[in-house]
């Protein structure tokens, strides 16, 4: 390894530790990679001058001695920004280092009955009011992240919930970054759920396994970034003759644990809500109101969903899953009812966030991609 790529290496290995572990001290961090102290403290200055890192300074009352210096990522530093397109709803989120938001903006839009061009075109005001919000912080962005309930493959987003079929969502909002005279930012994008399984996993779930739900689609995730596992589980058969899939199959689970399906077999309305503007699912409120018939559609959608978590679990052998998303909003009514169709041993809770998750994974993409490889934004 040449000198330039061990020094990359090794900065990269301390921004890591320090967003993992902070605060921190310098001599810990010299423990844990092997480095000399006198080169850790040479990579925190670097980190701290591009205000990616800040020294806290002595804890108060700590042991008798030279106080050590207490590391965490910059709280003052570069931001990042997340954007989430859904079938009512644009939202944007703006993130710090730390994954701590700083300000929110949704717009109610209807997404899936706009072209692609438009739907996006239609983030303008969002865009526009957060990085408002970051130029007055005196804030620098380090790059947009975008979430869409759909699969992203080859730089192009599939969205069926949209109407989206190979879009590059990337290209379209960069055009809306220059259309706002801003250039050179990178924008990245990801699944929904692959973004709200992220931004759980960066939320301390790091000891869990997979990530199961979603807003606008079904699907999983491994919650550990570095493994690149995810899917569409609304797809995956559970009826042999079952109902009809716009996909050409045959009792998908969409069928049953879908957003429009489990509000039709509980004689509800589904106008789209956006949970993120605060709005509660009307499935939701009748399951809450204790509603029989909403209740009998809330037990067969547990049953699609146990039925396919059962080769998940054949073929991944999860210690845990993490419920999210829209099916994590009815509690412990559907996520009880699964459990209990399921054989011992297999942990399912809640997560830990709310209707936000995806938007945030959108942004905490961006934030990961500062703190694997901390250069390429010091070096611009």
């Amino acid at each position: 390894m040449g000198a330039q790529a061990m020094r990359r290496h090794n900065v990269a290995l301390v921004m890591e530790l320090i967003a993992r572990d902070a605060p921190v001290s310098r001599v810990e961090l010299a423990k844990r990679t092997g480095l000399t102290k006198a080169t850790v403290s040479a990579l925190v200055a670097e980190l701290s001058g591009a205000e990616l890192v800040r020294d806290l300074g002595p804890e108060q009352g700590g042991a008798p001695g030279r106080p050590a210096g207490r590391l965490v990522l910059d709280p003052y530093g570069p931001v990042a920004l997340g954007l989430q397109f859904g079938g009512g709803h644009i939202a944007g989120v703006i993130l710090d280092l730390s994954g701590r938001p700083l300000a929110r903006s949704v717009r109610r839009f209807d997404v899936a009955g706009a072209t692609a061009p438009d739907g996006v075109r239609a983030a303008r005001p969002v865009l526009r009011r957060l990085f408002d919000e970051a130029t007055t912080a005196g804030r620098l962005v380090a790059g947009v992240g975008i979430a869409v309930g759909g699969t992203v493959s080859g730089g192009t987003v599939s969205a069926p919930p949209l109407g989206w079929r190979a879009v590059d969502v990337r290209a379209l909002v960069a055009a809306e970054l220059r259309a706002l005279d801003l250039h050179g930012l990178d924008v990245v994008a990801s699944g929904e759920v692959a973004a709200a399984a992220l931004a759980e996993y960066q939320a301390g779930a790091a000891r869990d396994w997979l990530y199961v739900g979603g807003e606008e689609v079904v699907g999983l995730a491994a919650l550990d970034p570095s493994v690149r596992l995810f899917g569409d589980l609304g797809h995956v058969p559970v009826r042999r003759r079952g109902a009809p899939c716009p996909c050409g199959g045959r009792g998908c689970l969409d069928q049953y644990a879908g957003r429009a399906a489990m509000a039709s077999a509980a004689g509800v309305d589904d106008p789209g809500v956006a949970r993120l503007a605060g709005v509660e699912e009307p499935l939701a409120a009748a399951v809450r109101a204790r509603n029989p018939q909403a209740l009998r559609a809330l037990d067969r959608a547990a049953g699609a969903l146990a039925d396919a978590l059962v080769p998940v679990r054949a073929l991944l052998a999860p210690g845990t899953i993490v419920l999210g998303g829209r099916l994590a909003a009815f509690g412990e009514p559907l996520r009880g009812a699964v459990a209990r169709r399921l054989a011992p041993g297999l942990t399912l809770r809640p997560s830990k966030l709310g209707a936000d998750a995806a938007l945030r994974g959108a942004a905490g993409g961006v934030i990961a991609r500062v703190i694997a490889d901390p250069l390429a934004w010091i070096e611009g």
